[in-house]
């Protein structure tokens, strides 16, 4: 005789597992309308998913069934069998969308996902994967940039003007930038700050031919170089560093050129993740990372890390804080010259 048991928990759990076999799925879904073009066939009025099939050389009904998926993960809106992009996915999901993340998407795809279990016996094929080389972070400035237009930008300016010194800040430093999104949005909002935009010499590139492009290149400028050794320049009432730490050669060495970088009273501004629970925290961070860790290095920070590194380095005052943002919880670590 079956004996149903009250447990609430257990439950949770099993739908959290049912659930995993479901997530590959979407991602398929998703991830065959970016590679085919489907997303920017439904942007406009609603329509059919013949002509999308056709124009696209797609098998109608099987065009269809995944138009009807997409509806059900509310990416897409159908009435009348016509369909079209909701409103809110249109801009992450067409490749002309001003916040498309088309490139971030695929990118993460191709560097989380992999054989866990062929990585544990130690016999998965490709080289190991190093975070920490410039080549990495050559590759990656397609998906850098899609992200800072998506969210990561509008998430660090927010930290940004959350500081009370924001509105004194007249000359800015963004320290391993990955793209000039966020040096042109603060130039945008703030036609009294001018900003310094310093990455490697092939990010560094683009990143001027960026700006080079925008209202704003008068107050942007581009430093190539490597963080390590170049000189970052002075008089920078605000430095910021977020996620690009990891290149750091000796994290104490690097902080303290920026603190020497800051005029009395400046200010670096770093946002990292903060792991915690012996580095089992949060999920995102841990499980989204295990297999580029895996393949190569462990590079996330634990909570606190950058915060005792920065002491370390000469800073007269310390604060850090947890912040929830789009793309998981991270650590803000606040140093102050003075």
């Amino acid at each position: 005789m079956h004996t149903i048991v009250d447990d609430p928990e257990g439950r949770a759990v099993a739908a959290a597992l049912f659930d995993l076999v479901q997530a590959p799925i979407r991602w398929q879904i998703v991830s065959a309308g970016l590679a085919l073009g489907l997303f920017d066939r439904l942007g406009g009025d609603a329509t059919p998913a013949e002509p999308v099939a056709e124009a696209l050389g797609l098998a109608p009904r099987a065009t269809r069934l995944v138009l009807d998926a997409l509806c059900a993960m509310r990416l897409v809106e159908k009435h009348q069998d016509r369909y079209r992009l909701a409103a809110a996915a249109a801009p992450y999901l067409r490749s002309d969308g001003p916040r498309s993340l088309g490139p971030l998407l695929t990118s993460l795809a191709a560097l989380r996902h992999g054989d866990v279990a062929a990585l544990l016996r130690g016999d998965a094929p490709g080289p190991a994967l190093d975070m920490a080389d410039p080549a990495f972070w050559d590759r990656s400035a397609a998906s850098l940039r899609s992200f800072h237009r998506a969210m990561g930008a509008d998430a660090t300016v927010a930290m940004l003007e959350d500081l009370p010194e924001w509105p004194a800040v007249r000359r800015l430093l963004d320290l391993g930038a990955g793209s000039e999104v966020l040096a042109t949005t603060i130039a945008a909002r703030r036609p009294d700050v001018s900003v310094a935009v310093l990455d490697l010499p092939q990010p560094a590139a683009r990143i001027a031919a960026a700006v080079a492009a925008t209202p704003q290149r008068d107050r942007v400028d581009v430093i190539p170089g490597d963080f390590n050794t170049v000189d970052l320049g002075g008089g920078y009432d605000l430095i910021v560093a977020s996620m690009t730490l990891y290149y750091a050669a000796d994290l104490v060495a690097v902080l303290a050129r920026a603190r020497a970088a800051l005029r009395p009273g400046g200010v670096l501004v770093s946002v990292h993740e903060g792991l915690t629970d012996a580095r089992t925290a949060p999920e995102e961070h841990v499980v989204g990372r295990l297999v580029p860790v895996l393949r190569g290095r462990d590079l996330s920070f634990d909570a606190g890390a950058i915060a005792d590194a920065m002491r370390d380095a000469g800073f007269a005052r310390v604060a850090r804080a947890v912040v929830a943002t789009p793309f998981g919880t991270m650590e803000k670590t606040i140093g102050r010259s003075a």
